[in-house]
This record gives structure tokens, C-alpha cells and sequence, in this order.
């Protein structure tokens, strides 16, 4: 696999285990941030028994409204649906409560071609990027599914994916390259590049030929300049060492 550069610890996409003492307060707390459809007392019961039961890590994501010092916002999606949309909630989380860090590629180097049934297909994905030098990490159901184990993957699942270039062409080159795959597997792949600045922007957006296109960063999204994006990617260095 194609390995990605150094980023910062906790960024978007970012998955944290949560240390043993901060694991029932967050179970608590998790109520409070589910979706208005599913603030019903039999959801809470249950989202606070899986989480304490399993090692569903949190999503470290941008927060919604001011947090306390020290603390980081992250979500939690478990792996079932209530009435038809999947259960999530978010949580603030004091970042002495973070003990293990799973960055996207992390977690897409991990998973085995026999580890689920969608295995074979990600590690697909992963030799496409290699062989346009763009690193695919991973993040949603497919990242989650394969760092836990649980099942979060359905047969119509989106696959969720960030990555890397270090050329405007290699990025070009392997979205068009992905159609291909995309129609083979019957499957949307919704990939976002992580652009050099820390800000991630849709592939399907930094290969057209608008002007701006939206960079989603910790603090929000803002337009940038599509044309200077591919010119910064352009100008960086080799890929490192994987994080």
C-alpha cells in the first residue's frame, strides 16, 4: 500500500479509543447527542449497552457547539439503525480520555482479504491508489466495520475514503480509474482528498473544471481555489513514511 505522510494527530476521520475510566461516562452522555428520531428510552438503553459491551471507538469531527477546555468533540455511530437510519450520537470527550489513535490509513492497512465480505474490494481500492501514487485511507462503515470487527458494512454501503497525491495527474488518473471499479462492484465511493493545509475536498470536485470547491476542515468549511490546490499538490514532496 502506497503510504501516506505524517498528519496531525487528531483531525477529521481520526478514530480515538476512549481509555477505560472515561468509557461509562461517555456511555452516559451519549443520549443526550442521538438524533431528535431517536431519543426514545429504548434507543438510549440499548446504544449504552453496546458501546459498554464493545470497543466502538469515537470520531473525532468537528465541534458543533463550544466544548469544555481540554476536551475534543467526537461522534459515535453504532452498528445497527433505528427506523431505517443509523444510529449515531457525539460526545465531549477530554483528550486524557484518548488512549490509542487510528488514523484512515492506518486502519485501511490493517484489514485482510478474508477479514469480511467487502475486504477483497477495499484492498482493491487500496492497489488502484498504488498504482497512481495516491494512498486511500479509510473512514465511515468500511473503516469502522474493519477496526472493530462489528458489523457496519451492508451490502448497499457507501465506501467512505480519504487520500493522498502528490500529483494532479495521479489524482486525475485514478478517478477515472475508480468509475471503472465503482460500476464493477455496483457501489457509490465517496472520496475526499486531503489537500495540503489540513482541509479535505471531494475528488469528484478537485477533478472538474469549477473554480472553487469547498475545503471541510476542524473549523468549519470555506471555499478555496480548486486550480491552486492542484498546483500546491503538485509541488510536494515524494509520499513518506506512513504515519
Amino acid at each position: 500500500m502506497t503510504p501516506a505522510p505524517a498528519l496531525p494527530a487528531l483531525t477529521r476521520h481520526v478514530m480515538v479509543d476512549i481509555g477505560p475510566a472515561h468509557r461509562r461516562p461517555v456511555a452516559d452522555a451519549l443520549r443526550d447527542g442521538l438524533l431528535p428520531m431517536h431519543r426514545r428510552p429504548d434507543v438510549a438503553e440499548r446504544i449504552r449497552d453496546v458501546f459498554l459491551a464493545t470497543a466502538i471507538p469515537g470520531i473525532v469531527c468537528t465541534p458543533k457547539a463550544p466544548l469544555p477546555d481540554g476536551s475534543i468533540q467526537i461522534g459515535v455511530s453504532f452498528p445497527f439503525r433505528e427506523d431505517g437510519v443509523r444510529v449515531r450520537s457525539a460526545v465531549a470527550l477530554p483528550r486524557s480520555g484518548v488512549v490509542g489513535i487510528h488514523t484512515p490509513w492506518d486502519i485501511a492497512g490493517r484489514i485482510g482479504s478474508g477479514d469480511f465480505p467487502a475486504a477483497g474490494e477495499l484492498l482493491e481500492l487500496a492497489g488502484l491508489g498504488q498504482v497512481h501514487g495516491v494512498a486511500v485511507g479509510l473512514f465511515g462503515s468500511a473503516a469502522l466495520q474493519a477496526l472493530t470487527g462489528l458489523p457496519y458494512m451492508e451490502s448497499s454501503s457507501d465506501i467512505d475514503a480519504v487520500v493522498v497525491a502528490r500529483s494532479a495527474a495521479g489524482l486525475r488518473a485514478f478517478h477515472a480509474a475508480l468509475a471503472d471499479v465503482a460500476k464493477r462492484h455496483n457501489r457509490k465511493y465517496d472520496v475526499e482528498v486531503a489537500a495540503p493545509g489540513g482541509l479535505g475536498i471531494k475528488l469528484t470536485e478537485l477533478v472538474s473544471d469549477v473554480a472553487a470547491v469547498a475545503g471541510r476542515g476542524m473549523d468549519g468549511v470555506r471555499l478555496v481555489d480548486r486550480r491552486r490546490v492542484l498546483d500546491e499538490i503538485d509541488t510536494l514532496p515524494p509520499l513518506g513514511p506512513a504515519p
